[in-house]
């Protein structure tokens, strides 16, 4: 297990679940009742990754419509939380992994783009709440990710360091937040977001993480 890197903060869509279903949900059913097409899931996923705000954006644009942002969040927002929990599901090996490196006396925090509220809702359904002690939301402090600011908050909370801690994701914007806050980033791609990122070398399962990390401290 990990001694010198023991403070691991991990993005929670596309690295911790795959949420993006619930989310393509929610967008759709507010599309209809705005009248306007689906926009498929393939899509809905490029979109995910910088926040509830630059994803509607994002949709308003796909699907041609001159509705401002700040007019349609709110009832998205209605729609985001009847919809957050319904396909909640972990990927293979997430909840395993995070007990093993809870056991090892690592301290676990999410720093996500996602709504707070909703990150807690999605966290207690996918029964992995009780592991983390920091959950920083995307509406938790004037910044997001890729900026510094809620990823160092986060360490805060944990009681870390930057000298302690690393950055788990699936995204470029976490690979950026990661350099930008001076940590490390292991990333595992999920396919989430407008830009690629390359893996980190050796983890291609999220069952590989403690072997990973290991690395980092050699």
């Amino acid at each position: 297990m990990p001694q010198k890197r023991h403070t691991l903060v991990f993005d929670l869509d596309g690295t911790l679940v795959d949420s993006a279903p619930d989310i393509a949900a929610a967008v759709n059913q507010m599309l209809a009742e705005l009248g306007a097409a689906p926009v498929e899931l393939s899509r809905i996923k490029q979109m995910i990754g910088d926040g509830t705000p630059k994803l509607m954006e994002r949709v308003l644009a796909a699907a041609s419509l001159t509705i401002t942002v700040a007019d349609i969040m709110p009832r998205f927002m209605v729609f985001y939380d009847r919809y957050a929990t319904r396909q909640v599901t972990l990927y293979p090996g997430v909840a395993e992994t995070l007990r093993r490196l809870k056991a090892a006396s690592c301290r676990l925090g999410v720093c996500t783009n996602k709504p707070t509220k909703a990150t807690h809702a999605v966290l207690a359904a996918g029964g992995i709440d009780e592991v983390f002690e920091a959950v920083i939301g995307g509406d938790a402090l004037p910044q997001r990710k890729p900026q510094p600011e809620p990823l160092w908050a986060t360490i805060k909370q944990l009681g870390g360091t930057t000298e302690t801690s690393v950055m788990i994701g699936d995204s470029a914007v976490d690979f950026a937040c990661a350099q930008a806050a001076g940590i490390p980033a292991l990333i595992l791609p999920s396919g989430y977001g407008m830009a690629e990122v390359a893996a980190t070398p050796g983890f291609t399962r999220f069952a590989d993480l403690p072997d990973v990390l290991r690395q980092l401290d050699t």
